[in-house]
């Protein structure tokens, strides 16, 4: 197995750190499975998005997929118009690559 470039934690914090620079409409594209795939070869959004009012149960119910797994995480969460963004948990070796290219460009 080689030597990953980043741990899924310092990708989510990353990415988390450099999104909040975007645009609205820049942030809403990570919202969408395509664009995600396209950028960072996952294959779910790159971000969740629920309104602030969302409770604590609603948030933890909210970042789960179908059978019920964490797919998403509120640790590096943030909050724009009302809204606020969850990042995805599911990173691997192959995505590396893409999260240092992204970062590079957003730089």
């Amino acid at each position: 197995m080689s030597q990953r470039l980043y741990s899924n934690i310092e990708i989510q914090e990353k990415i988390s750190n450099a999104l909040q620079n975007l645009s609205d409409a820049d942030l809403d594209k990570f919202c969408r499975k395509s664009h995600s795939k396209v950028v960072f070869d996952i294959k779910n959004p790159l971000l969740l998005k629920v309104p602030t009012h969302f409770t604590a149960t609603e948030k933890a119910d909210a970042i789960k997929d179908e059978k019920g797994m964490d797919r998403y995480t509120w640790d590096y969460e943030f909050e724009r118009n009302g809204f606020l963004y969850a990042i995805h948990t599911q990173w691997h070796a192959r995505n590396d690559a893409y999260v240092q290219r992204w970062l590079t460009e957003v730089a």
